[in-house]
């Protein structure tokens, strides 16, 4: 998920049945104001469509109004708890190959009951070709998924069906010991197939036809301005939720966000730089709350690999790797960021596990040892470049190089990044660098698909608690392929294939690292810039807010205020 969680583990071992609760959050007596409602920023969303989420703000209202088998929140430590939800149990086969969810009875906003069906038309549609879901590597794991996507077996054959009603059951081609996790992500959540196929095209993109079965409804939408969800009254947990409005404001500028959040009109905002000192103030005073927390997320230069970019140069490892090493992520951080990030020199962030071991311990980035070492040295860098240049056949001159950034978000935050690589370059390497800030996402998106690029700034937030939701974004053929650069390597993929069968963690560790150091150092795909330290101020009459680490940025279905009147 682009740029913004320990979970419930599956016994594979004997059959194992699970039944888990959706705790009352509110265990003691509290006063509650008349007026529940709660006031947020966002980015308008491309599409309503839960196949075809791509980005965080998508996930954040998607994950709001809809649900899936289970819901993440944070436990009172900040940890990430799966609850069950459009499941009250499910079962693992002793052989891990098998998992049967029992639903719960629950209906959608227009009174039709939630069955198993849905489910398992949600992930045939997810798969489907001919729709090319940029999330559909997301269900490979599941019996003939990958076959069928790439045309080799009739949908029938998927792995997954509807024992009946209330009954689904999948079935895996290995016992991937993180299965249950994926199954969190918005792409997985059921779908109402008789009214995407009742309005055609216009469907993902219309509130009015969708139909809700999550704690809220859309009630209202001005495009690239605001939307309004409103409590869903038919939500199987509705005596739970407790807000009876939520409004999502677009406000690009984090001044106008400062201003809005100390008069009280907004009620969070996560800080990226210049306020964080003064909305910390606020926080000592007791008016605001600070929840601060590590991301699983990485934010990277992409290169343009599809074709070379405009320059021609971007699928030579040694000029890729010259413009990584040239970056200064820790000045950068301090700079552009106000210290709040972590400085990038491998691809997966610390916390990321892989069965019970943390990634970053068993391996040390695998940039970090030149990047302390060359930062600073122009000769080495322009010499490095140099020699990427002769091996394309373009000579040795390097102001007779043009490399071309695209980005969108006319921010100041934005120019400042923008600014940042163009000098770093100009000054170490003596390349021309033009930096083509968009003025819309369409934009943005058309320069890019037509590869009118060499480089783009991008990140990703993992969506489930092990490195391979990195990996897989940079295998060849990958659904994100087309927005990560097209990065294909041979030795690469056959790691990342071999990881289909393979459900030992310290080898499926060994890969990773490998991998890793693949892609971010022997050929130089990505230039890793910093891993997010996120920081959210909240009002302090917001409560029981939840803020996974996976999944969506934060949770505010079982939200509630008190003390704001």
């Amino acid at each position: 998920m682009r740029n913004a969680k320990k979970f419930l583990a599956a016994a594979l071992s004997g059959l194992m049945a699970v039944t888990m609760a959706v705790p009352a959050f509110a265990e003691e007596a509290v006063e509650m104001d008349e007026v529940q409602e709660l006031n947020l920023v966002f980015s308008d969303l491309a599409t309503l469509d839960v196949n075809d989420v791509r980005n965080a703000n998508e996930f954040q209202v998607l994950s709001q109004v809809q649900e899936g088998l289970f819901r993440v929140f944070t436990d009172e430590n900040g940890n990430d708890v799966i609850e069950n939800a459009g499941c009250e149990s499910y079962e693992v086969s002793e052989d891990g190959l098998t998992y049967t969810f029992h639903l719960r009875e629950m209906n959608w906003s227009d009174g039709v009951p939630v069955v198993a069906q849905h489910y398992v038309d949600s992930i045939k549609r997810l798969l489907d070709p001919e729709l090319a879901f940029s999330y559909s590597f997301m269900a490979y794991d599941i019996v003939n998924a990958e076959e069928y996507y790439d045309g080799k077996c009739t949908v029938d054959e998927i792995g997954v069906r509807a024992v009946d009603d209330y009954t689904l059951e999948i079935q895996l081609d290995a016992a991937i010991p993180f299965f249950d996790k994926k199954l969190t992500c918005v792409c997985f959540f059921p779908i109402r197939k008789d009214i995407i196929d009742q309005y055609g095209e216009d469907w993902a993109t219309d509130y009015t036809m969708q139909v809700y079965n999550g704690p809220f409804v859309i009630d209202s939408r001005i495009l690239e301005n605001e939307m309004v969800l409103v409590k869903n009254e038919n939500y199987w947990d509705a005596e739970n939720v407790y807000l009876d409005k939520v409004t999502l404001t677009e406000v690009p500028e984090e001044a106008t966000q400062s201003l809005l959040l100390e008069s009280q009109q907004l009620d969070m905002v996560t800080a990226s730089t210049d306020y964080v000192a003064k909305w910390q103030k606020m926080t000592n005073e007791g008016v605001l709350v600070n929840i601060s927390k590590a991301s699983p997320s990485c934010n990277y230069m992409v290169f343009n690999h599809h074709t070379g970019g405009l320059s021609g140069l971007m699928n030579n490892a040694k000029v890729c790797k010259a413009l990584s090493l040239a970056l200064d992520r820790e000045e950068m951080n301090e700079l552009i960021y106000s210290g709040i990030n972590v400085p990038a020199y491998g691809l997966i962030p610390a916390n990321m596990m892989v069965g019970e071991q943390e990634f970053r311990s068993l391996a040390e980035e695998p940039l970090y040892a030149d990047a302390m070492q060359y930062v600073n040295d122009t000769e080495y860098l322009q010499n490095l470049f140099k020699e990427g240049m002769a091996e394309e056949g373009m000579g040795d001159d390097l102001s007779s190089v043009t490399l071309t950034i695209i980005s969108s978000g006319n921010t100041t935050q934005t120019q400042a990044i923008q600014e940042y690589f163009k000098q770093t370059w100009e000054s170490k390497l003596g390349v021309t660098v033009v930096t083509n800030i968009c003025p819309d996402s369409s934009t943005f998106v058309t320069e890019r698909n037509e590869n009118r690029y060499d480089m783009v700034f991008m990140g990703w937030n993992g969506d489930y608690n092990d490195p391979m939701t990195f990996m897989e974004l940079f295998n060849t053929g990958s659904g994100y392929a087309k927005f990560m650069g097209g990065y294909s390597n041979e030795t690469y993929d056959e790691l990342f294939n071999a990881l289909a069968t393979i459900s030992d963690s310290e080898v499926r560790a060994e890969n990773y690292i490998q991998m890793e150091y693949n892609l971010v150092y022997e050929n130089a795909g990505i230039a890793p810039i910093y891993y997010k330290n996120t920081q959210i101020f909240v009002q302090s009459y917001v409560k029981n807010l939840s803020t996974p680490m996976f999944g969506t940025e934060f949770d505010f279905s079982r939200v509630y205020i008190s003390g704001k009147e």
